[in-house]
């Protein structure tokens, strides 16, 4: 992170740069964020379980 610099932005900057990482949150505004950044998935808590949201190939996200 960097000085003046929100985590939220430094977490979006760093995985539009570098599209290798989860992001796990729990935040609302956070996670709206990154489901705009194709091929990165959002880990979070819900409902007492974790939760992974893959984003579709047609998005970007990796083939497997």
């Amino acid at each position: 992170m960097h000085k003046g610099t929100y985590a939220d932005d430094c977490i979006v900057q760093r995985v539009t740069q570098h599209k290798c990482y989860i992001v796990a949150t729990c935040d609302k505004d956070l996670k709206r964020r990154i489901r705009k950044i194709p091929g990165v998935p959002i880990m979070y808590i819900y409902d007492h379980r974790y939760s992974i949201e893959r984003m579709p190939d047609a998005y970007g996200a990796p083939a497997v």
